[in-house]
């Protein structure tokens, strides 16, 4: 299997992951995906929400423009940007590596792209082929698959 094609593996297991845990968080917490700003009471400083535990051995933890999802157990890692308007698998170059090197079920994936500027070599080619699309306003770039 080609290189791209083994990327395109990754950012598709990083989009499920991420709108899996977004969900489990939605129903952790009652909150309504569809609201102008779903995650307001997590955000809140005051009401300690901000970091926290979810259900099979996840944790949670706000900051930014984004929330950083960490399994106990695993030590899978996935940094999720939440103000993308529900595009949950927007992609942060340095984040979605450190997804792949964390995901043991993509082992077979990190041993054909060992390193970081060989893992963003290859999402430049599959921006360069419009396989990934950029829905940020410049001069911020938010890439995600085109579906």
């Amino acid at each position: 299997m080609q290189e791209l094609e083994l990327l395109i593996i990754v950012i598709k297991a990083f989009e499920n992951k991420a709108n899996e845990m977004i969900k489990i968080l939605a129903d952790e917490f009652n909150l309504d995906l569809s609201a102008e700003n779903p995650f307001g009471k997590l955000l809140n400083v005051e009401n300690n929400l901000r970091k926290g535990k979810l259900r099979e051995n996840w944790t949670y933890w706000f900051h930014g423009d984004a929330s950083d999802f960490i399994n106990i157990e695993t030590e899978q890692f996935l940094h999720v940007k939440i103000n993308r308007a529900g595009n949950f698998g927007a992609i942060d170059n340095h984040y979605l590596f450190e997804f792949l090197q964390t995901t043991k079920s993509l082992d077979y994936i990190r041993k054909n792209i060992e390193t970081e500027k060989k893992f963003g070599e290859l999402l430049s080619i599959l921006t360069d082929k419009g396989i990934l699309v950029n829905i940020g306003e410049d001069p911020f770039k938010t890439l995600i698959l085109k579906h």
